[in-house]
């Protein structure tokens, strides 16, 4: 597989039981752009995003994510700590302030940008004290963002 596409898919399947999740998917999604990826509720989408980022196991095929191997525990690793993904439900502590949320977050990871995070905070409107239970569904969205593109992904 070339390390030409940020995203490089060869017959990559995923079965529970009886039922394909995903079906031999080839797919390829070149480098420095923004893809939409779209389909039908139960289309396998979110089947496709944990195997891609390691969350699941294929039941065969491969794929490679930023040129390291999904299906290899040392390489998907690797990829993980590249590759930022903000899930629909947004992991949050609902109880914490928006300041202590990014605090929180920051504190794992040592290539945390506190430049970026500081622009973002002013471009995204985030109110600091509020707690995140009290942010409204893009608010909470635009925080997730934050906490995922600050750590330089």
């Amino acid at each position: 597989m070339s390390d030409a596409w940020a995203i490089h898919t060869q017959a990559l399947t995923k079965r529970y039981g009886t039922f394909d999740a995903v079906r031999a998917l080839d797919l390829k999604v070149a480098r420095h752009g923004i893809t939409g990826f779209l389909g039908r509720n139960g289309a396998g989408k979110s089947s496709t995003i944990r195997l891609l980022l390691g969350m699941s196991r294929p039941t065969s095929g491969t794929g490679t994510v930023v040129g390291r191997r999904i299906d290899d525990p040392r390489e998907s690793l690797e990829m993980r700590h590249r590759v930022a993904y903000v899930a629909e439900d947004k992991q949050t502590y609902a109880y914490m302030t928006v300041e202590q949320m990014i605090r929180f977050t920051q504190s794992f990871y040592e290539d945390w940008q506190p430049a970026l995070e500081r622009r973002l905070i002013g471009e995204y409107g985030l109110p600091l004290h509020r707690k995140v239970k009290a942010l409204s569904k893009g608010m909470r969205t635009k925080l997730a963002l934050l906490l995922a593109l600050a750590r330089r992904p």
